[in-house]
């Protein structure tokens, strides 16, 4: 039987790291700017004889966890608050936290790639941009980085960190293709707790359309539209594609999107991390049912187990 194992590492004014920790829920999901964990400290924790709590709002944190010794890092960021109460609760974020009190260089440019837009906030990050990066006319008004983030997400451009090798990357992109990613296979009777919240969807059965809205370099934009009438909508942006390319990129989308397969999520143990764009092949009773890019991953950690809640 696999033992529980777990170190938490917070750098304040001095170096401490926790073996034991009563829970920890950590929440990776492609879909939002920040990630986020919640550790609840054991009851009774010695700091040295220090009578208050020796942490403080932007300490670094790392969480590592595992089985039997063997630990890996799921999560490393910033505390953003403490309730101080017994137990006590610690709330962090991602590097995404740094990013929020950073100061955005209020720049405007008449057309620039997503890389130069980046390269130009000095975020002192590694950037790893996926897919289109083409922006046209932009103009930086936020006051942070991370809401020029935010601005970039709410015109489709996605941005998130993700570990790879243990450092943090900035992933940003519209399509996320990620080839040759590490990719996990999750069988039932083995290393599945649950699949109750899979879905098989039919290609036939299924009622969608796709928007695809390309921003010119003179600000105004293109829009082209494809597949059901009555389906449920489903908005892309670019930018500088011409209607025909726009079109073109809808009907893609849709043919990629329109396949037999599973949705939803499938809960798994923790024996393997599996990260954000990571693949994961599903075997349900012997029979392989597809691979998929996991969108999201929460995990939790305590008297209940290790367990990883993956949404493809």
């Amino acid at each position: 039987m696999y033992k529980l194992a777990a170190k938490i590492v917070i750098f304040s004014d001095k170096r401490w790291t926790l073996d034991a920790i009563t829970s920890v829920k950590v929440v990776l999901d492609s879909s939002q700017l920040t990630q986020t964990c919640t550790l609840t400290l054991p009851k009774r924790v010695k700091w040295d004889g220090q009578t208050t709590l020796p942490l403080k709002r932007g300490d670094k944190v790392e969480v590592w966890l595992g089985y039997d010794g063997q630990l890996t890092e799921v999560f490393a960021g910033y505390i953003r608050n403490i309730q101080p109460k017994n137990p006590v609760v610690i709330e962090c974020e991602d590097e995404m936290y740094r990013l929020k009190l950073l100061k955005a260089q209020p720049l405007a440019y008449k057309s620039v790639t997503l890389d130069k837009l980046l390269a130009d906030q000095q975020t002192g990050c590694t950037v790893e941009v996926m897919g289109e990066q083409r922006i046209g006319q932009y103009r930086i008004t936020a006051q942070t980085v991370a809401g020029a983030l935010q601005d970039l997400a709410d015109q489709g451009i996605r941005s998130f960190f993700r570990l790879a090798d243990g450092k943090p990357v900035l992933t940003c992109g519209v399509m996320f293709d990620r080839t040759g990613a590490t990719e996990h296979v999750l069988r039932s009777g083995v290393n599945i707790v649950s699949d109750r919240q899979l879905q098989q969807q039919s290609a036939e059965a299924m009622r969608l359309r796709v928007k695809v809205v390309s921003m010119q370099p003179n600000g105004k934009s293109i829009t082209a539209e494809v597949g059901d009438e009555d389906g449920e909508l489903r908005t892309l942006h670019c930018y500088g594609k011409t209607k025909a390319e726009a079109e073109a990129w809808a009907k893609q989308e849709l043919t990629r999107l329109k396949v037999d397969g599973l949705t939803g999520s499938v809960t798994t143990f923790g024996q393997r991390h599996i990260g954000l764009l990571d693949t994961v092949a599903i075997v349900i009773d012997g029979k392989r049912m597809g691979r998929y890019q996991v969108k999201a991953n929460t995990i939790t950690f305590g008297r209940d187990g290790y367990r990883q809640k993956v949404e493809i």
